[in-house]
């Protein structure tokens, strides 16, 4: 139970800081987008290709997450909200890595 307790006082203490950090920087960047979500044989490649077709985003960066169940999905992250966006995934046991 300790560690239940200790990992919901992170998560808060970590989105707490996340929103403040996003307070200082609110209006200049726009907000997380999920491009597509992409599942099956080669899901990693398919994530990976559009990825690199989209190119570079000003201010922000483009992701390919890697979810439970071998799913992928790209997201347009702005620099600011980079730490929530990983915290999110993180919260609900959705995050398995970046590729």
């Amino acid at each position: 139970m300790f560690t239940r307790t200790r990992l919901i006082a992170t998560v808060l203490t970590a989105a707490a800081a996340a929103t403040l950090i996003g307070g200082l920087g609110a209006g200049t960047a726009a907000a997380e987008t999920h491009i597509r979500h992409y599942s099956g044989y080669d899901a990693e490649w398919a994530c990976n290709a559009d990825k690199a077709a989209m190119g570079s985003v000003p201010g922000a960066v483009v992701l390919c997450d890697r979810l439970n169940g071998g799913r992928y999905r790209l997201s347009v992250v702005p620099h600011a909200e980079i730490p929530l966006h990983l915290l999110t995934l993180m919260a609900t046991g959705s995050f398995d890595g970046l590729s």
